[in-house]
C-alpha cells in the first residue's frame, strides 16, 4: 500500500529503484524492486538455486550481453524487440540452449535410474512401496500417511498414457482441420516430442517456481516455421507454439498441484479430477471473456491493434519469431549457432560433474547450481534474482541466529509475504476501476530530455520550492 503511493507514472515508484546505480539500471536492468512475492520466494526456494540466478544474471547481463552489444553493426544490425536477427536471436537461443541441454540430461538420467531400479525390484518381486514405508528411518509418521495416500490412491499408469494418446490423435486430426497450412504429421511429430519438453520445463519449474513455456514455445515456433517454409509456414507456427505452451504449463502447473496435494494428504484422483473440471469450465469461460474483451474493444480499435486498448505487444513478437524461422537459421544473428553449441557444451559438461559429485558425495556437489536456474536470468532479466538472493540472505543469518525457530516458522513468513504482497492486487484494481490513480511519481534521471524538462520545472519555483 505504501508503494502504491509513489506509482503515479510510467516507471514510477519502488519498482523501479535504481539501488546500484543509474548506469546499472538504464542499460543491465540490475535493480531492486521491493517484491515482497519475490523475497519470499527467495527464503523457500534452496540457496544454490537463487545464488545460481544471481550468478546467471551477472554472467548475462553484466558480462556476456555488454560485450554483444559492442557487436552490433558487425554480428547483427537491428535493435528491435521483436526480431531473432539482433540481440533477442542470442538471448532466447542461448538460454533455450541451456534449458533443453540440462532438461534432455536430467531426463536420460532419470530413465536411466528408473528403469534400473524397476529392474532390480521385479527381480525381487517387490514394488518397493511397502519396504521403503516400513525401513526407512528417515520418514515421520505424517510422511508415512502422505504416501499411504498418494500411493494408495495413485493413477493406473495405462490412464494417462491413453488419455494423452487419444488427445493427441483428436488435436493431429482438428487443429489441421482448423489450421490447414499445418499438416496432420507436422502435430503428429509434435505431441511425440512434447513429453520430453514438458519433462524439461516441469523439472526446472519444481527448482525455481519459474514456467518458462514461452522460450519452449518460441523455440518450437521457429523450428515449424523453418520446417514448413513455404505461405502459410507463420499461423503453422503459430498454431504448434499455442499447442505446446498450453501442453508445457498445464503440465508443470499439474505436477505443482499433485506435490501440494501430497503435502495435504489430498487423493491424486481428486487433484486430477479437480483439473478435468477445470479445464471444462475454462473452455466455456475463456472464449466468453475475449467476446466481451471484443465487444469493448469494437468501439475503439480492433484487438491488437496499435490503437486499440489492448494492443497485444507480444502478439507482435511471436508474429516476427514465425517470420524468422519462415527464413530459416541463415537469418539469426552471425556467431549465433557458434555461442549456442558452446553453451550446449559447457552445460553438459557442468552437469556431468554435478552428477559424479553426487555419486561420490563430494562436498562440491552443493556449490554447483543447476543451468536452468542460471538460463532464467538471460530471459527473465535480473531484478528479480537480487530479491531472491535477499530472502536467501535473511534466512541464512535467520538460521544463524536461531535455527529451529528460523525452520518452524520461515515458511509461514515466506507464505505471508507472498500472499501479502499478492493480495494488494485487488484493491489497487478496484482503485483503478474507480481512476483513482497514485498521487506521486518518484523516479530517477540521469540525462537526456527529460533532465532538461525538470530541470526547467523546478527553476521556476524558486529556492524555497526547489528544497
Amino acid at each position: 500500500m505504501f508503494q502504491w503511493f509513489f506509482a503515479g507514472g510510467n516507471n514510477c515508484g519502488f519498482q523501479s529503484f535504481p539501488i546500484f546505480g543509474l548506469e546499472l539500471y538504464k542499460r543491465n536492468r540490475f535493480y531492486f524492486d521491493f517484491s515482497a512475492s519475490f523475497v519470499g520466494l527467495g527464503m523457500i526456494v534452496p540457496h544454490v538455486v537463487n545464488f545460481g540466478l544471481l550468478f546467471g544474471a551477472i554472467t548475462s547481463w553484466g558480462l556476456l550481453y555488454p560485450f554483444l552489444q559492442s557487436k552490433r553493426g558487425q554480428w547483427y544490425h537491428t535493435d528491435s524487440r521483436t526480431s531473432l536477427s539482433g540481440m533477442n536471436g542470442y538471448k532466447i537461443f542461448i538460454a533455450v540452449t541451456m534449458i533443453i541441454t540440462e532438461g534432455m540430461f536430467n531426463f536420460i538420467k532419470l530413465l536411466t535410474v528408473s528403469s534400473i531400479d524397476l529392474y532390480k525390484k521385479r527381480q525381487q518381486n517387490d514394488s518397493g512401496k511397502i519396504k521403503y514405508m516400513l525401513t526407512s528411518p528417515s520418514l515421520s509418521y505424517d510422511d508415512r500417511r502422505r504416501l499411504d495416500v498418494f500411493l494408495g490412491q495413485r493413477i493406473p499408469l495405462h490412464v494417462p498414457v491413453a488419455g494423452y494418446i487419444g488427445c493427441a490423435i483428436v488435436c493431429s486430426v482438428v487443429i489441421p482441420w482448423i489450421f490447414q497450412h499445418i499438416k496432420l504429421y507436422h502435430m503428429a511429430l509434435l505431441f511425440t516430442i512434447l513429453p520430453v519438453f514438458t519433462f524439461c520445463n516441469t523439472y526446472g519449474t519444481g527448482l525455481t517456481d519459474w514456467s518458462v513455456a514461452q522460450s519452449y514455445g518460441r523455440f518450437i515456433q521457429f523450428v515449424i516455421a523453418a520446417w514448413v517454409a513455404v505461405p502459410g509456414a507463420v499461423i503453422a507456427s503459430l498454431a504448434a507454439c499455442g499447442v505446446s505452451v498450453a501442453a508445457l504449463n498445464v503440465s508443470s502447473q499439474a505436477m505443482q498441484d499433485l506435490k501440494t496435494g501430497y503435502m495435504t494428504s489430498t487423493s491424486p484422483r481428486a487433484v486430477v479430477a479437480g483439473h478435468i473440471y477445470g479445464v471444462l469450465i475454462g473452455s466455456v469461460i475463456i472464449p466468453s471473456i475475449f467476446l466481451a474483451f471484443e465487444a469493448n474493444a469494437k468501439s475503439t480499435a480492433p484487438i491488437g491493434s496499435k490503437d486499440s486498448e489492448y494492443s497485444c505487444p507480444s502478439a507482435a513478437v511471436y508474429r516476427a519469431i514465425g517470420l524468422l524461422g519462415k527464413r530459416g537459421v541463415k537469418e539469426l544473428p552471425d556467431h549465433c549457432i557458434t555461442l549456442c553449441l558452446v553453451t550446449f557444451f559447457m552445460t553438459l559438461a557442468i552437469e556431468t560433474i554435478r552428477l559424479v559429485s553426487q555419486r561420490r558425495n563430494w562436498k562440491l556437489h552443493s556449490f554447483i547450481p543447476c543451468m536452468i536456474a542460471i538460463a532464467l536470468p538471460f530471459l527473465a532479466g535480473p531484478y528479480f534474482t537480487i530479491d531472491m538472493c535477499l530472502g536467501s540472505v535473511l534466512l541464512i543469518i535467520w538460521n544463524k541466529r536461531n535455527r529451529p525457530h528460523a525452520e518452524l516458522l520461515s515458511s509461514a513468513v515466506a507464505a505471508g509475504l507472498i500472499c501479502g504482497d499478492g493480495l494488494w492486487v485487488l484493491p489497487s484494481s478496484v482503485l483503478s476501476i474507480f481512476n483513482v490513480h497514485p498521487p506521486i511519481c518518484m523516479k530517477f534521471l540521469s540525462s537526456g530530455k527529460q533532465v532538461d524538462i525538470a530541470d526547467s520545472f523546478l527553476n521556476t519555483l524558486g529556492p524555497h520550492g526547489r528544497t
